[in-house]
């Protein structure tokens, strides 16, 4: 592209002729100003965005939908719904994009002192006044000319002084704390809990998850017998005969006994019998007699509703059962079993007395949730995670090896808090359960006691359920906080991970890019622009962008400068002072949560007792002096020191008031908004608790656009070098 050249001495006169050949309408541009986002690398970053956000987008929706298992993550859909497809494709856009920033990153060349800086004219405009102009700012207009720069490597790394190997080192050290701290929650939910240790358990008991207490299928059955009282049904010690007889008992008022009666009749002989006695069911539920697991979710259902079970194979259905169904029409029949058991041709000879529903998948556990979940006009559960309100749901919960656990089980359907049969295998809670337990959970505004509660029966000794399953599903189903789930994803914890999952991949892009893109850049910014990012997330990356891009390079005394106007220094001073000291501070505080912080009772009985020991001051000043005295002698004095051509002591002393200033006011910012969750709300939570890291986070970021008004007076006196 042609344009016209125009060549200035000075990188301000250059920028005060550009704004004044814009205004006249003239298209300008600064080919040597800074650039750390070209329109390539942006539509590059947000291709990547989209499709990383949509990779991951796709497998938070797939474990919405129940139809695939997130291993570990299963804590997450306590979140509301929807919730972890926001938080996958946040994490996934912030990936893609960080990949897609990072394959772009093209060098530039580092501007030579005492080189001409350029200004780029549209040749469309008027060569004489755009000469004139150019004059009147110093400046020359070259005529015609291509614009064509070579990238040039990166510089040499700068010398190393001991300072700098100081601040290096804590700068290291402050972001491993912060990763650390921050990604053990997530190394907790993906390691802790299934396959520990548990020996030490002596009870069957759990608050919302409770096992029978019988070690065998028929003890089980005497239990639920003596559990629920009333007049019994009993019933050979057969998994489908118990489903068949089921709903009859249900009928009559009478609890099933499993294992109470010898086999002293046929399958086919006994469902034609309960189909005659319950004569006025318009939904006939169909199962497989070849595979009892699959058959016991259904008469699950078909128990609580009083719909009639029969058996079917791949020959069909036994010529009893069809005399016993001759001149019934119009039935909702729901077969209870994939093809493999209950083929096709079945459902084609039951067309003939109604309509057919298949309700079955391969999945055992999925077969499971589905009959949990449906809902069928007047038949069904219907306790649907995606849709339930908070309610008082019960379940049980057994082995789907051990089906006969789950046919002795068959009174929790009808009988006192009833509900559907959930599935899980032995050493560890399945994790479609888990998902659809997390998700179901209840929560409170005010208190627990308000409800509502979830329960679950535990069917089958350690043999079957182990304490390990029994545990997790217990504490799936607990009763949270809304804002605060605990072990769990709540809204606002969410909220505060897609915050920091932008900062992490902002942080790692400026690591990256500064060196590459903005070669001019000191070794101190270089510091504290990722670690501000990091904390800052988005706002972090507006204010970098907003203080780099477009920004020209002039040289001052040999040392570069970025021409900004007061807004723009006062974004770049403040990071200066605060990115390291915010880091710190929130570093600071998860390391005191190691030991606890220190407790004094030096005051007491005395008349100076108000000072106590209390919570919020001392959180506060053991963040914060710490934080002054790291960011005064390692980040910013040195920074100084070299900004202003002095020894190491007078940039401290330049340092100190900005720095404590700083950080004094962004500590008021944050800790307003932790102090306030703190005491109105127990919102800053343990650091085994998902929630932990958006307070903190948060405050940084209250914190840093609070000392952007003494900033910015301290700026406009000179007192900070807001051109770093």
């Amino acid at each position: 592209m042609l344009l016209k050249v125009a060549r200035f001495s000075s990188a301000r006169d250059a920028v005060d002729f550009a704004r004044e050949a814009r205004a006249a309408g003239w298209r300008i541009t600064l080919p040597d100003a800074a650039y750390p986002v070209t329109w390539a690398s942006l539509r590059a970053t947000l291709l990547g965005a989209v499709l990383g956000g949509i990779l991951l987008g796709t497998v938070g929706g797939l474990g919405e939908l129940g139809l695939i298992r997130l291993r570990g993550l299963e804590p997450l859909f306590a979140a509301p719904l929807l919730g972890v497809v926001f938080l996958l494709a946040v994490a996934g856009a912030s990936l893609g994009g960080l990949i897609a920033a990072l394959i772009c990153l093209r060098p530039v060349p580092l501007l030579t002192p005492g080189q001409p800086y350029r200004v780029c004219i549209d040749g469309r405009g008027n060569n004489e006044a755009m000469a004139n102009l150019a004059r009147r700012y110093g400046g020359s207009l070259d005529g015609q000319g291509s614009l064509q720069t070579e990238a040039a490597p990166p510089p040499s790394a700068r010398e190393m002084t001991l300072p700098r190997w100081l601040a290096r080192g804590i700068a290291v050290v402050t972001a491993a704390v912060l990763l650390i701290a921050t990604f053990y929650i997530w190394l907790v939910a993906l390691f802790r809990g299934p396959n520990s240790n548990q020996e030490t358990r002596i009870g069957y008991t759990l608050k919302n998850a409770q096992r029978i207490p019988a070690e065998t299928p028929a003890s089980v059955g005497r239990a639920l017998s003596q559990m629920m009282g009333g007049p019994t049904l009993a019933v050979p010690e057969d998994p489908i005969a118990a489903a068949i007889l089921a709903p009859v008992a249900a009928s009559r008022n009478q609890t099933l006994v499993y294992g109470g009666a010898p086999a002293s009749q046929e399958i086919e002989a006994l469902a034609a019998t309960a189909l005659r006695a319950l004569p006025d069911s318009r939904v006939l539920v169909v199962v497989p007699v070849e595979a009892p697991a699959y058959a016991l979710p259904p008469a699950y259902a078909a128990a609580f509703f009083r719909a009639p079970v029969i058996p079917a194979d791949s020959r069909g259905i036994p010529a009893p059962v069809r005399a016993a169904l001759e001149g019934r029409r119009g039935l909702r029949i729901f077969l209870g079993g994939p093809d493999g058991l209950i083929p096709e041709s079945v459902a084609a000879g039951l067309r003939r007395y109604g309509t057919v529903q298949r309700v079955a998948s391969g999945d055992i556990y999925r077969h499971a949730l589905l009959w949990a979940r449906g809902r069928w006009d007047d038949f069904g559960w219907g306790i649907n995670e995606r849709f339930q309100r908070d309610g008082y749901p019960c379940f049980a919960l057994a082995n789907p090896e051990t089906p006969d656990f789950a046919a002795a089980g068959l009174p929790l359907a009808y009988r006192g808090n009833n509900g559907p049969l959930l599935y899980t295998p032995r050493d560890r809670l399945d994790g479609l359960t888990e998902q659809y337990l997390w998700r179901l959970s209840p929560d409170y505004f005010v208190t627990p006691s308000e409800g509502p509660f979830i329960n679950l029966r535990i069917l089958g000794g350690p043999d079957a359920v182990s304490y390990s399953a029994q545990a997790r599903a217990d504490l799936a189903s607990e009763v949270r906080a809304y804002r605060n789930q605990g072990a769990g994803m709540s809204g606002l914890a969410l909220l505060g991970w897609a915050w920091f999952f932008i900062g992490l991949a902002g942080s790692i892009w400026a690591l990256f890019a500064m060196p590459a893109r903005l070669p001019e850049t000191g070794f101190y910014p270089r510091l504290s622009w990722p670690l501000a990012i990091l904390v800052l997330s988005p706002v972090g990356i507006i204010a970098f962008l907003l203080c780099y891009q477009g920004r020209p390079v002039s040289y001052d005394e040999g040392k570069p400068v970025y021409v900004r106007p007061l807004w723009a220094r006062t974004l770049s001073a403040t990071t200066m002072s605060l990115g390291a000291g915010l880091a710190l501070m929130i570093a600071i505080f998860y390391l005191m949560q190691l030991n606890g912080l220190p407790l004094f009772t030096t005051f007491a009985g005395t008349r100076l007792f108000w000072l106590g020991s209390p919570l919020a001051a001392w959180m506060w000043a053991l963040m914060v002096i710490p934080a002054f005295f790291l960011s005064t002698l390692l980040f910013t004095g040195p920074m100084m020191a070299e900004m202003a051509g002095t020894r190491y002591r007078g940039g401290v002393r330049l340092a100190a008031p900005v720095v404590a200033l700083s950080l004094v006011t962004a500590s008021l910012g944050m800790w307003t908004l932790v102090w306030y969750w703190m005491n109105f709300h127990p919102l800053l939570a343990e650091e085994d608790r998902w929630l932990w890291i958006t307070p903190l986070w948060w405050g940084g970021t209250l914190g840093y656009l609070t000392a952007l008004i003494p900033n910015y007076l301290m700026e406009r006196a000179g007192w900070m070098g807001g051109g770093s």
